[in-house]
């Protein structure tokens, strides 16, 4: 195929995402986050031994990992391939092609090339998008374009059912955010109902088998944890006491920073000035609701929540485009058209690019660090192999992935409400006898304390770890201290 002028700059568009996340991917040697470990870990295994780690001995001490392992699977496939250098490469990859979807989406709605190229630069440089997948190897860079992609192949469901129900059970098995897939399509029948709209044959039947095979997945993959943990579950047994710190509060200065104003301004107007009532406004309009329930639920973390909002605003943007565009032209400014598109054009991509290099800046330079690095591997090269290390919740993967130690905690909630008292008990407490009991209970041998736990609790010292004949201090670097249990 020959590309033509619209081809080109949407791979340009394309490139510019994927250069600048790939920039800042590559300025440190490690990750940005404690859960990039944890799919790190996992899909190195796979790659080793083709096999998922399913009891995984080092976390809580043993335990059984509730995941499907689809995106690890992936991710070792390519890691063959392609060793280590994969994992910063991909996953800047996969979140740059939400403009291929953006533009194909924007695209149904409005006729203009244009305004699906505006729709597709603002979705290159989602702040909120960058934040929770930059340098992360996290399964938001493939679920995020993959859900859009299912949305476009609905619409297309009479020549492409097969590639839809396809992508859609991967997108079932892939992370529990399907059940933003599963509320998006029963609000979008609703809806469609209540504006007596038609809904076709071929709708009707992949809705139908979508909805029951998200269902069934479900309840084959969960059912233990449904009957051990009944309806908590649904809000993935996350302990109460970290409830707040994944599930957060509406932020409205928070929210427009991480969106965008521009796109959040353009967006709003669009789908004001759109009148027409057809499939694709209403599947779009059931995402926004479906999202929102979610949120309000506290179903879905706060910050992937409003990537979904985001990628939403930036394909209704391309309606304001296309009308600003038809307004000039009816305007005596007709002959300053080209003036004010590019000014438009660069007011948006400025009010998006600048807080997403403050965002990514702060992902690389502020989440991991050199000095946490070097804390974390001195356990690897200076303590037995079954040592036991006790940290905060969210360092659990990095002592397994790093260190190479058992942890106590760790992020995966399954019957973690006692150990997230315990670990916080520790971190909080003054007395020697409340820590000695967890610390016996658990087995620990080293106390990591670090400049995040200091943050986490409101500390500056462990005051216990002052009895000498406790404790022994074997290591300190400006990030962390660690502590030697020697009673």
């Amino acid at each position: 195929m020959k590309l033509n002028r619209v081809h080109i700059i949407l791979l340009l568009i394309f490139l510019s995402s994927f250069i600048f996340q790939l920039f800042f991917a590559l300025q440190v040697p490690f990750y940005s986050s404690d859960n990039a470990y944890f799919n790190l870990r996992h899909s190195k295994y796979i790659s080793e031994n083709f096999v998922p780690l399913i009891f995984d001995p080092l976390s809580y001490g043993g335990n059984y990992i509730l995941d499907t392992h689809i995106y690890h699977y992936f991710l070792g496939i390519f890691d063959i391939i392609f060793p280590e250098v994969i994992y910063k490469i991909l996953p800047c990859l996969l979140s740059s092609l939400i403009v291929f979807i953006v533009f194909l989406l924007s695209k149904e709605i409005t006729p203009d090339d244009n305004s699906s190229l505006f729709a597709a630069s603002l979705s290159a440089f989602i702040p909120t998008f960058l934040t929770l997948t930059l340098n992360q190897i996290s399964v938001v860079s493939a679920y995020i374009p993959l859900f859009f992609l299912a949305i476009y192949l609905f619409l297309k469901i009479r020549s492409r059912q097969s590639i839809f129900l396809y992508i859609s059970i991967f997108l079932i098995l892939l992370d529990p955010l399907n059940l933003l897939l599963l509320f998006t399509f029963i609000i979008f029948g609703l809806l469609m109902l209540s504006q007596s709209l038609e809904i076709k044959s071929q709708e009707y039947e992949a809705l139908g088998l979508v909805i029951s095979f998200l269902l069934l997945v479900n309840l084959i993959l969960y059912k233990s944890v449904y009957l051990t943990e009944g309806l908590s579950a649904i809000w993935e047994d996350v302990p109460l006491e970290i409830y707040g710190n994944i599930f957060q509060n509406f932020n409205l200065l928070e929210t427009i920073t991480l969106i965008g104003i521009i796109p959040l301004i353009l967006g709003i107007i669009g789908i004001i000035l759109y009148k027409k009532k057809n499939t694709i406004i209403t599947l779009l309009s059931s995402i926004i609701l479906a999202d929102f329930t979610l949120l309000l639920l506290r179903l879905i973390p706060f910050k992937e929540g409003l990537i979904f909002l985001s990628v939403v605003l930036c394909i209704l943007s391309g309606i304001t485009f296309f009308n600003f565009r038809k307004y000039i032209f009816i305007t005596k400014l007709f002959s300053y058209e080209k003036f004010f598109i590019i000014l438009l054009v660069l007011i948006s991509i400025a009010s998006l690019i600048i807080p997403s290099i403050y965002a990514s800046s702060s992902v690389i330079n502020e989440n991991i660090q050199q000095s946490e690095i070097d804390a974390l591997q001195w356990f690897k090269f200076n303590t037995p192999r079954d040592s036991v290390v006790a940290a905060n919740v969210y360092e659990g993967n990095l002592i397994i992935s790093i260190s190479d130690r058992t942890n106590i905690i760790d992020n995966q909630f399954i019957n973690a409400e006692d150990r997230i008292s315990d670990v916080n008990l520790l971190f909080k407490t003054e007395s020697l006898i409340k820590a000695k009991k967890v610390l016996d209970k658990y087995n620990v041998d080293y106390i990591y304390f670090s400049q995040k736990s200091k943050e986490l609790y409101n500390i500056e010292t462990l005051t216990y770890t002052i009895d000498e004949t406790c404790f022994k201090e074997v290591y300190k670097n400006e990030f962390a201290t660690i502590y030697k249990v020697v009673c």
